[in-house]
């Protein structure tokens, strides 16, 4: 049995074991973005809707479902009111589901809807945040050093052409890095040797480490202090995000679950 369809088969346990539906499952992380190793895990994401009863309750109730199988695949999974208030917070890791090049499972009426109302959402400046703190995590600490791990500066680097993109665009970044390197770095040269660096790193493990070029870390750090010096400097406002298409899309699809639609 191949990867795709142990994780199908995970996720009808999931569905079976807490009785919901999966509206969305789709690949998050390094295989989404196109830069994982030889043995990477698998990360699942997914977002489900229980029956009406379990709405109508008082009680404060897990919106999370996780498992990590020992096949290395690490499924997490938000009920679909988490899901919805997330968006409305103009949530970076929602986006990057709803976006995923790799899709395990969409209810089509649920994503039609979903993309019709993410939009209004959708906050630039809160994005360019949050992708600072990625890259931040990962800061000089790492780039200091003569070697480091592959992962870890991709993630570095991301974050920063992510922010690359949003200041251009005023758009999501794309999921796929190869879309993303494409699109914001303009030297051709420094584009070859990210080439090459994602090249050792899908054919290598996941802990490996390597040199990374002096002209690429200094491009990395000149746009990390650039973008971090940016957002210091300003505060996201908060969008004026209508609450009412939200909330008839939580209604729809509980009621689709509870009829049997689903």
């Amino acid at each position: 049995m191949n990867a795709t369809e142990e994780i199908k088969r995970h996720l009808m346990e999931v569905e079976r074991e807490h009785d919901v539906r999966v509206l969305l499952a789709v690949e998050s992380g390094s295989r989404a973005w196109g830069f994982e190793s030889a043995n990477s895990d698998w990360d699942v994401r997914f977002i489900y809707v229980h029956k009406l009863q379990w709405y109508l309750s008082v009680e404060k109730k897990r919106d999370v479902i996780d498992y990590m199988y020992e096949d290395g695949v690490d499924l997490v999974g938000w009920d679909l009111k988490k899901a919805l208030s997330l968006l409305r917070q103009s949530n970076p890791s929602l986006f990057e589901w709803l976006h995923s090049p790799i899709v395990y499972y969409a209810d089509g009426d649920f994503i039609h809807r979903i993309h019709e109302v993410e939009d209004c959402c959708f906050n630039p400046a809160k994005l360019m945040f949050h992708y600072n703190h990625i890259y931040l995590k990962h800061d000089i600490r790492y780039l200091q050093k003569k070697k480091g791990s592959l992962k870890v500066f991709f993630y570095y680097l991301r974050g920063i052409l992510a922010c690359k993109w949003i200041e251009q665009h005023h758009t999501l970044p794309p999921v796929a890095f190869v879309e993303l390197l494409e699109a914001t770095v303009e030297e051709d040269e420094l584009r070859e040797k990210i080439y090459h660096l994602i090249a050792i790193k899908k054919s290598g493990a996941e802990k490996d480490t390597t040199a990374i070029d002096t002209d690429l870390k200094e491009y990395a750090y000149h746009w990390a202090e650039y973008y971090h010096g940016r957002i210091e400097t300003s505060q996201p406002e908060e969008n004026e995000v209508p609450t009412k298409e939200l909330d008839r899309l939580l209604y729809d699809m509980v009621m689709r679950r509870e009829r049997g639609l689903l």
